[in-house]
């Protein structure tokens, strides 16, 4: 059985997919840049996969990050739907 991913991680992977820069993906995530670097190491080591490739200022997805884009932005949407009437109501109760 699989080990259980940190929804974080998909997150930080689909931010610097956005994004091919690590230290922007961590401005959106109110990170440092070292911890979304661990993040994607983390990530790394779990999928075998180097993920993106630096080129000079920009990250170069890898072709395993490519197809694992539209997957993972269809995750975070399914989660951020179940996570929104949730904090609506607590919301509604405060």
């Amino acid at each position: 059985m699989a080990e259980p991913l940190d929804t974080h991680l998909l997150r930080v992977l689909y931010l610097v997919l956005q994004e091919r820069s690590v230290s922007r993906a961590a401005a959106r995530l109110n990170q440092s840049q070292p911890a979304v670097s661990a993040a994607l190491k983390k990530l790394r080591d779990i999928l075998g996969d180097p993920l993106f490739i630096k080129d000079k200022q920009r990250m170069v997805p890898t072709e395993r990050a490519l197809q694992l884009e539209p997957s993972v932005r269809i995750v975070l949407g399914e989660i951020d739907g179940l996570l929104a009437p949730a904090a609506e109501i607590g919301r509604a109760h405060v």
